[in-house]
C-alpha cells in the first residue's frame, strides 16, 4: 500500500502484488524472520491469498492486528478473503467489533468469538479492551490461548484478562503500537504471555505519550497519534492478570506489612531434624516445605510450628492453604498453581499472609492482583533441590523486577550458594531463599554466615531508587 498526503488530502493505493512479492523476496535475503506483523490489508483477493501461501511456510509466530478499515484509508472494508489468514495466526488482536466480522458472530460472548476464531486456526486471540465500557475504570484486555507444552504458565490460565487504569482521552494507533510489542517481543524471544502483557504495557505508554503530546491546533484528526514510548519504570503501573470472571477492584488493597527484613536468610526445610539445625543458625525465617505428604504431616507440621514459636522466627508453610486456616502459621506461600484453588479471602480474613512464586512478568502481573504479602522471583540459577520448570533468570533480570517492584516486600530463590551470594543479593530483594547449601552437615554454618554476610553488605550500602 502507497500512501500519497498533500495538505492533509491522502490518497491510499493498494501496490500491485508483484511489487508486495519482491519486497517480501528482498526482506527474506536477510534470513528468515523472528516473528512476522501483519496490519492492514487492502480487499484484494490475489494479494491475501500469496501473502497466506507464503505465511503457511514460515516457522516464525504471525501477530495479525485484523483492521478492517484503517482510518482515513478511503478503501472499502476487507473482503471476506481475510479470513483465510485466521489460520496463520499464533496471536490475533481484534477489538470486538473486528471479532465479530472475522467470525459473522455478531452478538456472541467474548468467549465465543474467541473460540470460533480457535476454531478457524488461531491460537491465541486477544481481544483488546480499548473500546469497551467507557465508564469502568479498567482498561481491560481479555486472552484466550491454548496450553503449550514448553510454556507451564498456559496449563495455570489458558484464559484471563489484563487489566490497566484507564487514561482519559484518546489517541490513534494503539492497536498498531500492541500488536508490533507483542511482534518484537515475541521476537527477541520472550514467552507468549510476556510478549501479551508487554504488548498492553507499550499501547498504554504510546497512548499517554499522544495524549499527552498534543497537536497542532490545524491539525485535521479528532485526536492525536499515539507515541512510541518506554514502559513506566514503576512496576505499580503495570497491568493486573486475572481469571476472566474477575475485576482487580478489590485487589487493590496493600498486603499486610511485613518487618524489615522479616524474611533476609529465609531457609526451606522438610524434616524435623533439618528444622531444629536450622534454628541454631540466625535464619530470618523458616518454610516448611513438605511435597510428599504422609499420614505424619500434620503431627509434624504442628511440631515445627511449636518449634519456630519457641525460637520467635516466622513460620510460612507451603502450598498448604487448607492446613493453615486450622493452625494459623505467620504466612503460607503458594505457586501459581495453588493461586487458582486457595481461598484468598478466607487467608486474609484469618490474618494469615501468603507469598507467591513467580518466575514471569506475566506470574508477577497475576501475583499483584492478588496483593501477597510478598513476590518470590526464580530460580535465579539453575535449583540444586528441583528439575528445572522454567529458564533460570540470572542476576541482571532479577535486577529490573527487583528495581520495578520496589514497593513489594520480594526474596528469590533457586541455586543461590556462598559463592554466588554477594552479586545474588546486590540484585536488590533483601533476601536470600535457599534450600540445599543449608543442609545439615560440616559447612551448614559456615554457608549460613557466607549469606548472612552478603546480605548484611548489601542493608549497609542500600540500592539508590535510580539504579
Amino acid at each position: 500500500m502507497s500512501q500519497y498526503c498533500d495538505s492533509g488530502d491522502c490518497s491510499v493505493q493498494a501496490l500491485p502484488v508483484s511489487v508486495v512479492e519482491a519486497q517480501w523476496q528482498a526482506a527474506m535475503e536477510d534470513g528468515q524472520p523472528d516473528a512476522i506483523l501483519v496490519g492492514w490489508l487492502p480487499p484484494d483477493s490475489e494479494l491475501i491469498e500469496w501473502l497466506v501461501n507464503q505465511l503457511r511456510w514460515m516457522s516464525a509466530p504471525v501477530i495479525w492486528d485484523p483492521v478492517i478499515q484503517a482510518t482515513g484509508a478511503g478503501l472499502p472494508q476487507a473482503q471476506a478473503s481475510l479470513r483465510s489468514l485466521i489460520a496463520c495466526a499464533r496471536v490475533i488482536t481484534p477489538t470486538r467489533e473486528e471479532a465479530c466480522w472475522l467470525t459473522g458472530m455478531n452478538y456472541a460472548t467474548d468467549a465465543d468469538l474467541a473460540r470460533g476464531l480457535q476454531n478457524a486456526g488461531a491460537h491465541t486471540v486477544l481481544i483488546s479492551g480499548g473500546d469497551s465500557d467507557p465508564m469502568s475504570e479498567w482498561v481491560t484486555d481479555r486472552v484466550y490461548s491454548r496450553v503449550h507444552p514448553g510454556e507451564p504458565e498456559t496449563a495455570v490460565l489458558s484464559d484471563f484478562a489484563v487489566h490497566q487504569k484507564r487514561l482519559s482521552g484518546s489517541a490513534h494507533g494503539t492497536g498498531s503500537h500492541h500488536s508490533a510489542a507483542i511482534a518484537v517481543a515475541l521476537a527477541r524471544g520472550e514467552r507468549l504471555y510476556d510478549a501479551l502483557l508487554r504488548g498492553s504495557v507499550m499501547a498504554r505508554a504510546a497512548l499517554k505519550a499522544g495524549r499527552d503530546a498534543g497537536f497542532p491546533a490545524d491539525h485535521r484528526q479528532p485526536y492525536p497519534n499515539c507515541i512510541a514510548a518506554m514502559p513506566p519504570a514503576t512496576g505499580d503501573d503495570w497491568p493486573l492478570v486475572t481469571p476472566l470472571d474477575q475485576l482487580p477492584v478489590a485487589r487493590v488493597r496493600r498486603p499486610p506489612p511485613l518487618k524489615d527484613n522479616e524474611l533476609g536468610l529465609y531457609a526451606l526445610t522438610d524434616n524435623l531434624e533439618h528444622l531444629e539445625s536450622l534454628l541454631a543458625l540466625p535464619v530470618d525465617a523458616i518454610q516448611w516445605r513438605v511435597k510428599d505428604r504422609d499420614s505424619e504431616y500434620r503431627r509434624q507440621t504442628l511440631a515445627a510450628l511449636n518449634l519456630c514459636r519457641k525460637a520467635g522466627v516466622p513460620f510460612w508453610l507451603n502450598d498448604d492453604w487448607r492446613l493453615a486456616l486450622e493452625i494459623f502459621p505467620d504466612g503460607v506461600h503458594l505457586g501459581q498453581e495453588d493461586l487458582c484453588r486457595a481461598d484468598l479471602d478466607a487467608l486474609r480474613h484469618a490474618g494469615i499472609a501468603f507469598g507467591t512464586s513467580n518466575h514471569t512478568e506475566w506470574e508477577i502481573a497475576r501475583s499483584r492482583a492478588m496483593t501477597p504479602a510478598y513476590l518470590a522471583f526464580g530460580p535465579v540459577y539453575p535449583p540444586l533441590s528441583k528439575t528445572l520448570k522454567y529458564p533460570p533468570l540470572g542476576t541482571s533480570r532479577l535486577a529490573v523486577w527487583s528495581r520495578r517492584y520496589r514497593s513489594w516486600k520480594q526474596t528469590c530463590i533457586g541455586g543461590i550458594v556462598p559463592g554466588n551470594a554477594r552479586q545474588t543479593a546486590a540484585c536488590g530483594t533483601g533476601s536470600l531463599a535457599v534450600v540445599t547449601c543449608l543442609q545439615p552437615g560440616a559447612d551448614q554454618k559456615n554457608n549460613a554466615d557466607a549469606l548472612i554476610s552478603a546480605l548484611e553488605n548489601l542493608r549497609s550500602t542500600p540500592i539508590s531508587e535510580s539504579s
